[in-house]
């Protein structure tokens, strides 16, 4: 699951890998945000234990909740090391788009560099711009009925 998450001010973005049990943590500052990335390392059993609780299958998931119960209801977080970017300082939310970009493709995170950001920044208005113009998309978005539905958003943890 990627997130881009914003930290006083400040985009960083965020790989949440479910099946490992960890978080990479992409900030074009390099600095290390643990009081908002934290919480995600522990939202992950509360995620699985919503996930077994709205599906009656056989899916077991105590044990996966004991073992972290046990390394203190947390997963690992990494923060991927990469040079100081953003100098300009208005970017960041570019910045943590394109780092998600390049971790889903398996591209090296220098292809995203200070020289290059303010024509990523231009061609993500452009695909904004035009997908907000896209005859096609809108009538989907006019169409949509949300799911009827509705589940017991608490979830009580063993």
């Amino acid at each position: 699951m990627y997130v881009p998450l914003n930290v006083d001010k400040h985009w960083i973005s965020m790989c949440v890998n479910f099946v490992s049990r960890s978080i990479e943590v992409f900030d074009c500052e390099g600095l290390k945000h643990t009081k908002s990335v934290d919480p995600f390392a522990v939202l992950i059993p509360r995620i699985i234990k919503a996930v077994h609780s709205s599906n009656n299958s056989k899916l077991k998931v105590k044990q996966y909740i004991m073992s972290v119960r046990i390394s203190l209801f947390s997963c690992s977080v990494s923060y991927v090391p990469m040079p100081l970017l953003n100098k300009s300082s208005s970017d960041c939310g570019v910045y943590a788009l394109k780092h998600i970009e390049c971790h889903l493709l398996g591209l090296d995170f220098s292809l995203v560099n200070d020289s290059n950001i303010r024509e990523a920044r231009q061609k993500i208005a452009y695909d904004q711009w035009e997908a907000a113009n896209d005859h096609v998309l809108i009538s989907r978005m006019a169409q949509f009925t949300p799911p009827k539905k509705i589940t017991n958003p608490v979830v009580e943890l063993e």
